[in-house]
């Protein structure tokens, strides 16, 4: 099994029992812009409407996500 490390003090980290988020938690969030919303592909447009349904987005749209939030096309409190 593969070495790892923690991010903060590079010690040696067992990593059995842990268990890895493939998922990111949000907080209440709502489209604000759908100019912007809808320049999105439909495939994008569906993931990300799903992540907000659930308040779970997979890991891999979470850059989508913050950057439609810094856009200002998405709002989350």
């Amino acid at each position: 099994m593969k070495e790892v490390r923690c991010p903060s003090c590079n010690l040696s980290i067992d990593p059995s029992g842990f268990t890895i988020d493939l998922v990111v938690r949000l907080g209440d969030c709502e489209i604000r812009d759908w100019e912007r919303f809808g320049q999105l592909s439909s495939t994008n447009q569906e993931r990300v409407l799903q992540a907000l349904e659930t308040g779970l987005a997979p890991r891999e749209i979470y850059p989508l996500l913050l950057k439609l939030k810094e856009m200002g096309a998405l709002i989350c409190s």
